[in-house]
């Protein structure tokens, strides 16, 4: 079997990514990325065969439908696992998937009935109509879930219907009661938590009788649920939940018609797979321009006018064809000739197109080529160099050589470029060839590149060899990337250089040498430890360098988490503190607008108290000034005008009173505070006059109306569930409840954990078979 070395320095690799980019399935991409020579000649010619087959189908039939196939191995796993229900994007991807198949089968068939090689495929594919028809059923084009997957869904949809236009009769009466029109904000309906609601104007109490569900942006507008649409309001969320109910268990039973047809699915998709890897390989057979060789028993290597396919597909490139030949009587072919004269594309065009033609692919090559039957293969192409195993050019060539001499044998095909090169010339030609002989004494056949000049001849002194120069143009120095059977080529090293633009005095001078006409420079050796040892000092600077960078990085990313966590706690314990702040103001708070609401306390005692927890939750936690440290309190006599900072108001001192407490007169408020509260009065300050003060108004009207939070998000349910208990503790109200229904349980436990903590709750009780909640205030 040709090992994964051969296939990558032929660049095989880059022909599994042409062909992969024509795949139009996942399934047929990953085959594509497999595509690998066939373990056998029958195997090879039936690959190719296939590819013909599928080219000559296309006119009448077109390539394979494939379209909607998509990755649903996951989905297919899941939907085995006993209760699982797929969500609709992945019921939705397997039925589309589903019908790809059912298209490929029907393809298929029909090329069965042309009589058609790729027609077998079609035994191999499992009928899945009840599944695909069920699907059908099931989802609409949009994938809507249509009122028809099951006789309960259409009721209920009937009923939401019937609902919803009940709903929106009666609102729409409503906004054109002339009564009603001042409060009109605009004459639409519109949905807010799932419930049908209208605009009014914020001044719209006394006009209409409802819940308030939300306000605009601009809050001039709040959303209104009058009282006669609350009860079929509440019917169709309730018949909602049920639909949601009803879905789920139509998706929950169709994941299980899924999982139960998984296996068939599976094996309809690698069928689709393997026509979508045989057309890939056919769009890219075509692309090449390629035709169907003659795959032979015997090993024989006869490619006529053959193209490199990586060349063949570049845009603007001009590709010389090649012709190769091997066997016949002739085991080794010898390509030699200048550098850049193409010897080595030549022999990486030999080794590709015979693993291409064995991988079910058409090759670059004109009609009546022959590729025969090789294994395996073996490549020592290009820069074998390898650092990390500290092996020299040189060294890795010997090493790929080692393991191809304990392989090959009778039939192998070995490609060997720049055979001796890397060491002297001398005994490079003497290894190259010992290497040749056991080769072909073992039987193998052999494409070699050389510039050696022992080689040619050898290849010229065994009968079962020969040689074959690149053909060079004396004339205009440039190759014509053709080979010449029969004959030895010249390096032409100083005309590639002389064509490269080498300066003349350089090729001059070389010239001598290679005539004997003069001696390299004595001092060369010594020129080269002195650098080498340059280096060696070099070398050491810079790790010198490394370490101290090193060590200074580790020190700054030292001292930076020291600093994150000086932060992350001076941050949780400013937290805590204001937490614990904000939890004792919100409970005196609530004593206090208690009181109020009974009426143990007047509006006035109420408002001071307020602003005193207000002015200490303020002090708490507003950040410290440098101007507070520094600036020192004025002078409090009684009538001079001062700066509260608490309160951000200026006022004038009406007392000065024991303890440090200064009495102050802010517009019609008398307020007590400390002296270092006080600062002086900006420029031109005019103390607030009574008239002035800001009023503080409790709305206490009461109202026991249910909190309905039905289809709402757990984030939108809470701020609700808030804002209703702010209303509540103003009103005065001991209790109201909450409805937010039954359904999976979650928004119910959001809700309850959330006021679990709430230090103005005293009692949560459910109601209404745990559809519900009773919330006592504390």
């Amino acid at each position: 079997m040709t090992g994964e070395h051969t296939l990558d320095v032929l660049d095989f690799g880059r022909i599994r990514q042409l062909v992969a980019a024509a795949a139009r399935t996942p399934q047929g991409e990953a085959v594509c990325r497999r595509l690998a020579p066939a373990p056998d000649p029958a195997a090879a010619r039936e690959a190719q065969a296939e590819v013909v087959a599928l080219a000559a189908l296309e006119p009448e039939l077109g390539l394979p439908p494939l379209d909607g196939i998509g990755a649903i191995e996951t989905h297919l796993g899941a939907a085995r696992r006993e209760g699982t229900c797929l969500d609709v994007t992945a019921l939705l991807a397997v039925r589309d998937s589903v019908a790809g198949l059912h298209r490929v089968h029907e393809y298929l068939e029909d090329a069965a009935a042309e009589g058609s090689l790729v027609g077998a495929y079609g035994g191999r594919m499992r009928t899945l109509y009840p599944l695909a028809d069920r699907f059908e059923r099931t989802f609409g084009p949009r994938g809507e879930v249509l009122d028809g997957a099951s006789p309960r869904l259409r009721e209920l949809r009937a009923e939401i219907r019937g609902l919803r236009d009940r709903i929106l009769k009666i609102l729409r009466a409503v906004l054109r009661d002339a009564d009603l029109e001042p409060a009109v904000q605009d004459d639409f309906v519109t949905l807010r938590a799932d419930r049908y609601v209208i605009p009014l104007r914020t001044d719209f109490r006394g006009y209409l009788r409802g819940i308030v569900h939300d306000r605009s942006r601009t809050g001039a507008t709040f959303f209104v649920e009058p009282l006669e649409v609350v009860e079929p309001n509440n019917r169709l969320g309730a018949v909602r939940e049920e639909e949601a109910e009803e879905i789920r268990r139509i998706l929950v039973e169709l994941t299980r018609r899924v999982g139960a047809e998984a296996g068939a699915i599976r094996a309809n998709l690698a069928v689709a797979a393997h026509l979508d890897a045989l057309a890939a390989r056919l769009s890219l057979s075509r692309r090449l321009g390629g035709v169907a060789v003659d795959l032979v028993d015997e090993p024989v290597l006869d490619l006529r006018a053959a193209r490199h396919p990586l060349l063949a597909v570049q845009d603007g490139v001009e590709v010389v064809p090649v012709d190769l030949r091997v066997g016949d009587g002739h085991r080794l072919l010898l390509v030699t000739g200048a550098n850049a004269g193409g010897k080595t594309v030549a022999l990486k065009t030999a080794g590709l197109l015979v693993v291409m033609a064995r991988s079910g692919l058409l090759v670059p090559a004109a009609e009546g080529s022959r590729v025969g039957w090789f294994e395996p293969v073996f490549a020592d192409i290009g820069d074998e160099q390898d650092i990390d195993r500290h092996l020299s050019t040189f060294s890795a060539h010997m090493a790929n050589l080692r393991g191809v001499l304990e392989s090959a044998g009778p039939g192998s095909l070995v490609l060997l470029d720049e055979l001796g090169a890397g060491t002297s010339p001398r005994e490079g030609a003497a290894l190259a060839m010992a290497v040749l002989e056991t080769l072909l004494d073992r039987g193998a056949f052999v494409v070699a590149t050389t510039h050696l000049e022992g080689l040619k001849a050898f290849a010229h002194a065994r009968p079962d060899a020969q040689n074959a120069a690149v053909a060079f143009d004396p004339a205009t120095g440039h190759p014509l990337y053709r080979l010449l059977y029969g004959r030895a080529g010249a390096s032409n090293a100083f005309e590639v250089a002389q064509r490269l633009g080498l300066p003349a005095e350089v090729l001059r001078k070389a010239r001598a040498y290679a005539a004997g006409q003069g001696e390299p420079g004595s001092d060369v050796l010594a020129e080269l430890d002195a650098a080498r040892d340059a280096a060696r000092e070099e070398a050491e600077r810079a790790a010198a360098l490394r370490a101290e960078w090193e060590r200074r990085v580790a020190e700054a990313d030292r001292l930076r988490d020291a600093a994150r966590a000086e932060r992350d706690a001076a941050r949780e314990a400013a937290r805590a503190e204001a937490r614990r702040a904000v939890d004792e103001a919100r409970r005196e708070m609530a004593r206090v607008i208690r009181r109020f609401a009974q009426e143990k306390a007047t509006q006035q005692q109420a408002e001071q108290r307020l602003r005193g927890v207000a002015d200490q939750l303020d002090r708490e936690l507003a950040p410290e000034r440098p101007g507070d440290r520094t600036e020192p309190a004025p002078a409090a006599e009684p009538g001079s005008t001062v700066r509260v900072r608490s309160l951000g108001r200026d006022g004038v001192v009406d007392g000065v009173l024991p303890g440090g407490k200064v009495a102050v007169r802010v517009g019609g408020l008398r307020v007590t505070v400390d002296r270092a509260d006080l600062a002086a009065a900006g420029p031109g300050a005019v103390p607030l006059q009574p008239d002035e003060v800001p009023a503080v108004r409790v709305d206490a009207h009461r109202s026991a109306a249910d909190l309905v939070v039905v289809g709402c998000t757990v984030d939108e349910a809470l701020a609700r569930v808030d804002k209703a208990l702010d209303r509540a503790l103003v009103a005065g109200v001991d209790a109201f409840r909450i409805v937010h229904g039954r359904g999976t349980g979650a928004l119910r436990r959001a809700i309850r954990e959330h006021l679990a903590g709430e230090p103005r709750v005293a009692v949560l009780a459910p109601e209404q078979e745990d559809a519900a909640t009773r919330v006592e205030l504390a």
